[in-house]
């Protein structure tokens, strides 16, 4: 059943393999832009001022919301701010233009991206939708964000939120910085690489997404991730077989990431084995179920 689509952060890497797929499924996509179009199908929003083209919202029954500040830049104090800022607010612009329409003119389900920057640190459990937060800056973030988007039910949406992994893709993501020192030899392990790493390609998580717009009595938390979590250091190493790369290096230590990163290390420290279990009960079909096999796809271009 063709549907209206309404996509915030559509220009993404992520957004962009969603829009795709739901172009190819016969949807009509909308997308919102903080730059001003003459393509029909995107409209204006400035999230920082609360501005958006409620003409965008006409005829729409499902927003799928991935808008926030890239959290691949260095913390400064200022930028994390901003990345907080970024996906509070913008979520607050919609609620506000969705509270403003009529309740038999409002989208009937609201799908946004979150994290599994959520949970804490944690080499031996394997987490799922049911597990809490820690209290870091990310798990703070993402804490904020979700009560954010679940204000949503009380307009009368169906609300779901995709608490997204470590995504393989083509256009950026961890291998768009990972792969020129891996291509010029220089490929290790990160700390003592044993943390986890709970990957999924993109082309999963945008069926991930396509699943939940045509699953209506879905609703809730969900995990944005593979059937299996893998360690960092055997991401490391599959990566350089992949590619030829030469493969000895001796791991990264901790206090390295951190004196060249900031506190943006945790993004490379942080091991947070996640359950697919979710997606195994609703015989969702994985394409790429093993690490070997979705770089391979990824790479071959």
């Amino acid at each position: 059943m063709t549907k209206k689509i309404l996509l915030t952060g559509g220009t993404g890497m992520i957004g962009s393999e969603i829009m795709r797929k739901l172009l190819l499924q016969g949807h009509k996509v909308r997308n919102l832009s903080t730059k001003k179009s003459s393509d029909s199908n995107t409209f204006f929003w400035s999230p920082k001022k609360n501005e958006i083209d409620l003409d965008a919202l006409e005829g729409i029954d499902t927003i799928i919301h991935l808008a926030g500040a890239s959290i691949s830049k260095r913390w400064t104090k200022s930028y994390k701010k901003e990345i907080l800022f970024s996906r509070i607010q913008s979520t607050k612009t919609l609620f506000s233009a969705i509270s403003s329409l009529p309740m038999d003119l409002r989208p009937k389900s609201l799908i946004c991206a979150s994290a599994v920057g959520l949970y804490p640190n944690d080499k031996d459990k394997i987490y799922d939708e049911n597990d809490s937060g820690g209290d870091d800056f990310l798990a703070t973030v993402v804490n904020k964000w979700e009560k954010e988007i679940f204000k949503s039910e009380s307009l009368g949406l169906r609300v779901c939120c995709l608490r997204i992994g470590i995504v393989l893709g083509k256009n950026g993501g961890i291998l768009g910085t990972l792969l020129p020192f891996f291509k010029l030899g220089l490929g290790s392990p990160l700390g003592d690489g044993k943390q986890w790493m709970p990957w999924i390609h993109i082309s999963d998580l945008a069926f991930q997404f396509l699943f939940l717009v045509d699953n209506a009595k879905h609703k809730g938390i969900f995990l944005g991730v593979g059937v299996k979590s893998v360690t960092n250091m055997e991401f490391s190493q599959t990566l350089a077989s992949k590619i030829n790369s030469p493969y000895f290096l001796p791991s990264i230590p901790a206090f390295l990431l951190y004196s060249v990163l900031g506190s943006m290390a945790e993004l490379a420290l942080m091991s947070t084995r996640c359950s697919s279990l979710f997606w195994e009960n609703v015989d969702f079909k994985y394409k790429y179920e093993d690490l070997s096999s979705a770089l391979d796809d990824i790479l071959k271009s």
